[in-house]
This record gives C-alpha cells, sequence and structure tokens, in this order.
C-alpha cells in the first residue's frame, strides 16, 4: 500500500504547497527581514510552474510578516514568456512564444552586507547554516542519477521591506501586488498538474508588455 502511494504522489506535479515526499517551498530566516526562500519541484513540474511558486511565496511570506515589498538579493536567472511579435494583441503561448531568460545580479554592497550579517554572533546562532547570500538562483538544480527525472527547483535570499514598495521588477516587488498578480494564475486551472504557460508580465520592467 505504501508504496502504491508513493506511485501515485511521484506521478502528480508539486502544487503551491510547504515541502514534503513531492516537493513544495520551504523558508529559512537569515535575519529578521531576510529570508531564504526555496522551492523544489518533482519530475513532473514545470520550471515554469516553479519559478512561479517561488515568486508567489515570497509575496505571501511578506504579507504574512507584515512587510510591504521585497528584493531579490541573490544573483538569479528568470525565465520570461513575452507576447508573440506577430500579434501582441492574442499572445500565443507555445513554443513559438518569444522566451528569454533575465538575470538578477546581486551587487557588491549586498555580498558585503551578508559578510556583515556572518560576523555578527546574535544573527549566526540562529542556525546552524552559515549566512549567505543564496548564488543558485533560478538556475535548475537536478537531482537523482542514472536516467532519473531532473527536478526544478529554485533558492534565493529576498530582503524585505516596511516602507511603502513600487514594484521595479524584476528585482523589486510590492508583495500585495505581486500576490494578486499571481493569484488568478496559481489558483486557477492547471495544465496537466502545473501552471498554464502564460506572459510572465509581472516580471517586465514597470509590468509593461514589450
Amino acid at each position: 500500500m505504501l508504496a502504491a502511494i508513493a506511485v501515485s504522489l511521484s506521478s502528480c506535479a508539486t502544487p503551491y504547497t510547504e515541502q514534503g515526499l513531492i516537493g513544495g517551498f520551504d523558508v529559512k530566516e537569515l535575519r529578521p527581514d531576510v529570508f531564504r526562500v526555496s522551492f523544489q519541484g518533482n519530475g513532473f513540474t514545470t520550471r515554469e510552474s516553479v519559478q512561479t511558486y517561488w515568486l508567489y511565496r515570497c509575496a505571501q511570506l511578506a504579507l504574512e510578516k507584515g512587510f510591504t515589498g521585497f528584493e531579490i538579493l541573490s544573483d538569479m536567472q528568470f525565465a520570461m514568456r513575452r507576447p508573440s511579435t506577430d500579434d501582441p494583441a492574442r499572445p500565443a503561448l507555445s513554443s513559438s512564444v518569444a522566451s528569454l531568460r533575465t538575470r538578477i545580479p546581486a551587487s557588491s554592497d549586498e555580498v558585503a552586507e551578508a559578510a556583515v550579517w556572518r560576523a555578527q554572533g546574535d544573527i549566526a546562532s540562529r542556525s546552524a547554516e552559515p549566512i549567505r547570500i543564496a548564488l543558485a538562483g533560478a538556475v535548475v538544480v537536478f537531482y537523482g542519477g542514472g536516467a532519473a527525472v531532473p527536478k526544478p527547483a529554485i533558492e534565493g535570499d529576498v530582503h524585505f521591506f516596511t516602507t511603502p514598495v513600487e514594484s521595479s521588477p524584476p528585482k523589486l516587488f510590492n508583495a500585495k501586488a505581486l500576490r494578486d498578480q499571481l493569484e488568478p494564475i496559481i489558483r486557477g486551472e492547471k495544465c496537466g498538474g502545473n501552471v498554464c504557460p502564460h506572459v510572465h508580465e509581472y516580471l517586465l520592467p514597470k509590468g509593461k508588455l514589450r
């Protein structure tokens, strides 16, 4: 029976949920306003789903903690779907859609600040894991060996703010605005258990399709 349950779980894409047998999100506090957020999918989860769930978890976490927005500290790369250049009014979401990666570099100031966190004993004592800027970012990580199906995962550090935040994607986000943009995608109809392919308007500068 346990084997049957395991097979059943492994044949489903990872939903938006806390980390468990088939993946999910995990959060570690590095200091009161900096958190390391990760989301791991399974062999049936698309990179687009993992990326969308990671962003959504960051926005939700910020609001749960009483923050207004967040900045991505890690050196990351996001895969982006842009509208079709043939018909901007009705972007097709097939393989012909213009797809690219946008890099979010970690500045030298952010890396230097992370070194300061390491030097603070009271902060370092919160966790056995060294405080650092996660550099894996949105790179797909492959788990398992042999003929195992690759499993996409994202890990990155985010800095939360209490002051009003105006979104400046793909690095700085107003938490409520991002949550409201992603919620219909995550709560809506699924495509094979994953979020359906969509134009990543929320990752474009000033939220504009261009």
